[in-house]
C-alpha cells in the first residue's frame, strides 16, 4: 500500500504541484479580497463623516441666507420709512 502512493505520487507529480498551487492561489484571492472589503469598510465610514459634515455645514448656511435676508429685509423697510 505504502508503496502504491510513492507510484502514484511519482507518477503524477504535476497534478500534486498544481493542486498545490491552486490552493495556494486561492488564498491569495480570499486574502485580497478580504482586504479590499476591509478596505471598502474605511472608504464607507469617511464617507458617512464627510456627509454628516456637508449637511451640517448645509444647514448652517441656510441658517446664515435666512438671517441675511431678514437683515436685508429689515434695512429696505428703515429706509423707506418715511420720516
Amino acid at each position: 500500500m505504502a508503496q502504491e502512493n510513492k507510484t502514484f505520487l511519482k507518477e503524477n507529480w504535476s497534478m500534486l504541484i498544481w493542486l498545490v498551487a491552486a490552493v495556494f492561489a486561492a488564498g491569495g484571492i480570499y486574502a485580497e479580497f478580504s482586504s479590499l472589503k476591509m478596505e471598502l469598510n474605511v472608504v464607507h465610514e469617511r464617507l458617512d463623516k464627510k456627509i454628516l459634515v456637508i449637511e451640517n455645514l448645509e444647514g448652517r448656511i441656510y441658517d446664515i441666507e435666512k438671517h441675511l435676508e431678514y437683515e436685508k429685509g429689515y434695512n429696505e423697510s428703515q429706509r423707506n420709512k418715511p420720516r
